[in-house]
Protein backbone atom coordinates (compact mmCIF):
# COMPACT_ATOMS: atom_id res chain seq x y z
CA UNK A 1 0.00 0.00 0.00
CA UNK A 2 2.88 2.36 0.77
CA UNK A 3 4.18 1.90 -2.77
CA UNK A 4 0.81 2.99 -4.16
CA UNK A 5 0.68 6.01 -1.85
CA UNK A 6 4.19 7.08 -2.85
CA UNK A 7 3.47 6.69 -6.57
CA UNK A 8 0.37 8.88 -6.36
CA UNK A 9 1.45 11.20 -3.56
CA UNK A 10 0.78 14.40 -5.55
CA UNK A 11 -2.72 13.37 -6.58
CA UNK A 12 -3.58 12.25 -3.06
CA UNK A 13 -2.27 15.52 -1.61
CA UNK A 14 -4.49 17.48 -4.03
CA UNK A 15 -7.59 15.66 -2.75
CA UNK A 16 -6.66 16.46 0.85
CA UNK A 17 -6.12 20.16 0.12
CA UNK A 18 -9.48 20.34 -1.67
CA UNK A 19 -11.21 18.66 1.26
CA UNK A 20 -9.60 21.01 3.78
CA UNK A 21 -10.57 24.06 1.70
CA UNK A 22 -14.18 23.03 1.06
CA UNK A 23 -16.48 21.85 3.83
CA UNK A 24 -18.90 20.41 1.22
CA UNK A 25 -16.45 17.68 0.22
CA UNK A 26 -16.97 14.45 2.09
CA UNK A 27 -14.05 12.17 1.36
CA UNK A 28 -13.74 8.77 2.93
CA UNK A 29 -10.88 8.36 5.41
CA UNK A 30 -7.61 6.86 4.19
CA UNK A 31 -8.25 3.57 6.03
CA UNK A 32 -11.57 3.12 4.21
CA UNK A 33 -9.94 4.00 0.87
CA UNK A 34 -7.27 1.36 1.42
CA UNK A 35 -9.88 -1.24 2.40
CA UNK A 36 -11.88 -0.51 -0.77
CA UNK A 37 -8.68 -0.81 -2.81
CA UNK A 38 -7.96 -4.21 -1.24
CA UNK A 39 -11.53 -5.47 -1.63
CA UNK A 40 -11.54 -4.57 -5.33
CA UNK A 41 -8.20 -6.28 -5.88
CA UNK A 42 -9.42 -9.44 -4.12
CA UNK A 43 -12.83 -9.42 -5.83
CA UNK A 44 -11.36 -8.65 -9.27
CA UNK A 45 -14.64 -7.24 -10.61
CA UNK A 46 -15.36 -6.38 -14.21
CA UNK A 47 -17.69 -3.46 -13.48
CA UNK A 48 -17.72 -1.21 -10.41
CA UNK A 49 -20.41 1.30 -9.49
CA UNK A 50 -19.89 4.15 -7.05
CA UNK A 51 -22.84 6.21 -5.85
CA UNK A 52 -21.51 9.51 -4.53
CA UNK A 53 -18.34 10.77 -6.25
CA UNK A 54 -17.72 13.99 -4.29
CA UNK A 55 -14.35 15.28 -5.59
CA UNK A 56 -13.30 11.82 -6.76
CA UNK A 57 -11.09 10.63 -3.89
CA UNK A 58 -12.80 7.27 -3.43
CA UNK A 59 -13.22 6.99 -7.21
CA UNK A 60 -9.48 7.46 -7.58
CA UNK A 61 -8.78 4.57 -5.19
CA UNK A 62 -11.40 2.35 -6.85
CA UNK A 63 -9.93 3.07 -10.29
CA UNK A 64 -6.39 2.27 -9.14
CA UNK A 65 -7.51 -1.14 -7.93
CA UNK A 66 -9.67 -1.60 -11.02
CA UNK A 67 -6.60 -1.21 -13.22
CA UNK A 68 -5.21 -4.44 -11.81
CA UNK A 69 -8.12 -6.44 -13.21
CA UNK A 70 -9.08 -4.40 -16.27
CA UNK A 71 -12.29 -3.11 -14.68
CA UNK A 72 -14.23 0.10 -15.23
CA UNK A 73 -15.75 2.39 -12.60
CA UNK A 74 -19.10 4.08 -13.18
CA UNK A 75 -19.54 6.87 -10.66
CA UNK A 76 -22.58 9.07 -9.98
CA UNK A 77 -22.60 12.57 -8.47
CA UNK A 78 -25.61 14.86 -8.04
CA UNK A 79 -23.81 18.10 -7.10
CA UNK A 80 -22.57 19.98 -10.17
CA UNK A 81 -19.61 21.67 -8.44
CA UNK A 82 -18.37 18.36 -7.00
CA UNK A 83 -18.99 16.62 -10.34
CA UNK A 84 -16.84 19.19 -12.17
CA UNK A 85 -14.11 19.07 -9.54
CA UNK A 86 -14.03 15.27 -9.79
CA UNK A 87 -13.91 15.51 -13.57
CA UNK A 88 -10.76 17.59 -13.31
CA UNK A 89 -9.26 15.35 -10.61
CA UNK A 90 -9.96 12.18 -12.59
CA UNK A 91 -9.01 13.43 -16.05
CA UNK A 92 -6.05 11.04 -16.23
CA UNK A 93 -8.05 7.99 -15.11
CA UNK A 94 -9.03 6.12 -18.29
CA UNK A 95 -11.21 3.56 -16.54
CA UNK A 96 -13.69 6.00 -14.95
CA UNK A 97 -17.07 6.93 -16.44
CA UNK A 98 -18.76 9.84 -14.65
CA UNK A 99 -22.52 10.33 -14.54
CA UNK A 100 -24.09 13.61 -13.42
CA UNK A 101 -27.50 13.59 -11.77
CA UNK A 102 -29.63 11.84 -9.19
CA UNK A 103 -28.66 8.22 -8.69
CA UNK A 104 -32.32 7.21 -8.56
CA UNK A 105 -32.71 8.45 -12.14
CA UNK A 106 -29.37 7.18 -13.47
CA UNK A 107 -29.27 3.65 -12.04
CA UNK A 108 -32.24 2.34 -14.08
CA UNK A 109 -30.52 3.44 -17.31
CA UNK A 110 -27.13 1.88 -16.59
CA UNK A 111 -26.44 -0.98 -18.98
CA UNK A 112 -23.82 -2.89 -17.00
CA UNK A 113 -24.29 -5.51 -14.33
CA UNK A 114 -21.99 -4.82 -11.40
CA UNK A 115 -19.66 -7.01 -9.36
CA UNK A 116 -18.76 -4.30 -6.86
CA UNK A 117 -20.80 -1.32 -5.61
CA UNK A 118 -19.75 1.42 -3.22
CA UNK A 119 -22.56 3.54 -1.75
CA UNK A 120 -21.60 6.86 -0.16
CA UNK A 121 -24.25 9.41 -1.13
CA UNK A 122 -27.52 10.68 0.37
CA UNK A 123 -27.84 8.37 3.37
CA UNK A 124 -31.63 8.44 3.49
CA UNK A 125 -31.68 7.10 -0.08
CA UNK A 126 -29.50 4.03 0.52
CA UNK A 127 -32.64 1.90 0.63
CA UNK A 128 -33.77 3.27 -2.74
CA UNK A 129 -30.35 2.69 -4.28
CA UNK A 130 -30.16 -0.96 -3.24
CA UNK A 131 -33.68 -1.71 -4.45
CA UNK A 132 -32.86 -0.16 -7.84
CA UNK A 133 -29.63 -2.15 -8.00
CA UNK A 134 -31.05 -5.64 -7.42
CA UNK A 135 -31.41 -6.42 -11.14
CA UNK A 136 -28.03 -4.76 -11.86
CA UNK A 137 -25.98 -7.05 -9.61
CA UNK A 138 -24.13 -10.15 -10.70
CA UNK A 139 -24.21 -13.17 -8.43
CA UNK A 140 -21.71 -12.78 -5.56
CA UNK A 141 -21.42 -9.02 -6.06
CA UNK A 142 -20.10 -7.01 -3.14
CA UNK A 143 -22.06 -3.97 -1.98
CA UNK A 144 -20.17 -1.70 0.42
CA UNK A 145 -22.14 1.04 2.19
CA UNK A 146 -20.33 3.79 4.08
CA UNK A 147 -21.45 5.71 7.20
CA UNK A 148 -23.59 2.90 8.59
CA UNK A 149 -22.44 3.59 12.15
CA UNK A 150 -22.07 7.39 12.05
CA UNK A 151 -25.52 7.70 10.39
CA UNK A 152 -27.11 4.56 11.81
CA UNK A 153 -30.54 6.12 12.27
CA UNK A 154 -30.61 7.52 8.75
CA UNK A 155 -29.57 4.24 7.10
CA UNK A 156 -31.65 2.02 9.42
CA UNK A 157 -34.10 1.02 6.70
CA UNK A 158 -31.20 0.04 4.43
CA UNK A 159 -29.49 -1.99 7.15
CA UNK A 160 -32.76 -3.70 8.14
CA UNK A 161 -33.34 -4.64 4.51
CA UNK A 162 -29.80 -5.93 3.90
CA UNK A 163 -29.63 -7.84 7.18
CA UNK A 164 -33.06 -9.47 6.85
CA UNK A 165 -32.99 -10.18 3.12
CA UNK A 166 -32.34 -13.69 1.86
CA UNK A 167 -30.57 -12.05 -1.08
CA UNK A 168 -27.62 -10.82 0.99
CA UNK A 169 -25.09 -11.97 3.54
CA UNK A 170 -23.60 -8.99 5.33
CA UNK A 171 -21.27 -7.79 8.03
CA UNK A 172 -20.86 -4.35 9.57
CA UNK A 173 -17.32 -3.23 10.32
CA UNK A 174 -16.59 -0.64 12.99
CA UNK A 175 -13.88 1.22 11.09
CA UNK A 176 -13.98 4.95 10.41
CA UNK A 177 -17.68 5.87 9.93
CA UNK A 178 -18.74 2.23 9.71
CA UNK A 179 -18.98 0.03 6.64
CA UNK A 180 -21.56 -2.59 5.80
CA UNK A 181 -20.23 -5.17 3.37
CA UNK A 182 -22.92 -7.29 1.77
CA UNK A 183 -22.59 -10.16 -0.69
CA UNK A 184 -25.45 -10.58 -3.15
CA UNK A 185 -26.07 -14.31 -3.02
CA UNK A 186 -28.60 -14.78 -5.80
Amino acid sequence: MERIKQKYIHELARFEVQKNNNRRLWNIPQQTAELLFTLVKVKSPRHILEIGTSNGFSTFWLSLAAETCGAFVDTIEVDEDRFNLAKKNLENRDNVIQHFGKAELIIPDLLNKYDFVFIDAGKINYINYIKLLINKLNSNSLVVADNVISHKGTVKEYLDYIESSELFDSVTLNIDSGLNIATYIK
